[in-house]
């Protein structure tokens, strides 16, 4: 626990002690220490306690702002090759730049100890930390998070400020939106087994097929790419269902492509829906019906989110839910009347 962490501690103690043993960001600690003003009055007086029983002795007054002078905000991504990943980092960059921030981008491969070497060799440059989809443990997110003001995007870390999409909602309209159609059947195309927001689309998806009464198949995991789509089509062959979703658009349009190669018309004999609308779901033929990110973005909620930290404002480590919007296109359309082999 954080209260036992300390007194075992031969260096020094730091705000980033005081503020594990307090349960509260580091910047909290430090405008409760030296501007106790811009902070709950209980809160700053609980932080004040804390810090003297820990043995922490104020430095200077201008080091506690020595680390913000680097103005970047280092960003892991799960994978660059992603356009939704492109976007979200578009939404970042969009707001660390109106403010004079950098942002350092790092791909992390969908490899944990990648990501992980990453943020361990930037982590005293960067002045907060965004990590979209980490597959690193929560354990590793939750050290980093002590160190510097930290966001995650596409997962919830327990005490860790998260952005996450409401896919309750946006399946729900996904499955009203292919009822409305005539459809009954649907196979859910899942991605990586390590993608932690992966089980909670396949999830909310589920539900909304139980709600209306739609049977739901499942194939994979797959990783997240055009040729995992184009590769599950065999799958689908045996069970026919007259609707696919799928985990990202890229699946889709892999999976659009994959049928229609082999004869099939879409969305004449199958219906098709991917989740992020990034930018080649639109230009694709059919043009892609995608569950999308309502509003300007996780990217730029999450770079709100740390800014507003890193400037001192009033922040929780709440989980952020983002709306949802089920963007319509040509992929999708009236169930067949009998699903022809």
């Amino acid at each position: 626990m954080a209260d036992e962490d300390g007194p075992r501690r031969a260096k020094a103690v730091t705000i980033y002690d005081v503020a594990e043993a307090a349960g509260v960001a580091p910047s909290t600690v430090s405008r409760a220490l030296t501007k106790p003003g811009r902070v709950n009055p209980e809160t700053a007086h609980r932080i004040r306690q804390i810090a003297d029983s820990l043995g922490y002795r104020a430095k200077r007054a201008a080091e506690p702002d020595e680390r913000e002078r680097s103005k970047v905000i280092v960003v892991s991504v799960a994978g660059l090759a992603n356009l939704f990943f492109v976007d979200t980092l578009n939404g970042i960059e969009d707001e660390a730049s109106a403010l004079g921030y950098s942002v350092l981008v790092s791909d992390g491969r969908a490899n944990l100890h990648v990501e992980q070497q990453a943020i361990h060799r930037s982590v005293e440059l960067a002045d907060g930390i965004i990590l979209i989809s980490p597959r690193m443990p929560d354990g590793a997110i939750t050290e980093f998070a002590r160190r510097k003001p930290l966001v995650v995007v596409n997962r919830v870390v327990r005490g860790v400020p998260s952005v996450v999409q409401n896919f309750t909602d946006g399946m729900a309209q996904v499955v009203e939106h292919l009822t409305d159609l005539g459809h009954r059947t649907v196979t859910f195309i899942s991605g990586p087994s390590d993608a932690w927001i992966g089980a909670v689309r396949r999830e909310a998806l589920q539900k909304a097929c139980q709600a209306r009464g739609v049977t739901m198949r499942r194939i994979g995991p797959v990783e997240g790419t055009v040729r995992s789509g184009v590769g599950a089509v065999p799958e689908w062959l045996q069970h026919r269902t007259t609707a696919v979703v799928t985990f990202n658009d890229d699946i889709a349009l892999g999976f659009s492509y994959g049928v229609r190669e082999r004869g099939f018309r879409v969305p004449d004999d199958v219906s098709i829906v991917g989740i992020d609308n990034t930018q080649s779901s639109s230009v694709f033929a059919p043009p892609l019906t995608s569950l999308a990110v309502a509003g300007h973005g996780q990217g730029a909620v999450a770079a709100r989110r740390i800014l507003t930290e890193l400037r001192g404002g009033a922040t929780t480590s709440n989980t952020i839910v983002v709306p949802m919007k089920l963007i319509r296109r040509a992929s999708t359309g009236p169930a067949p009347d009998r699903i022809v082999s």
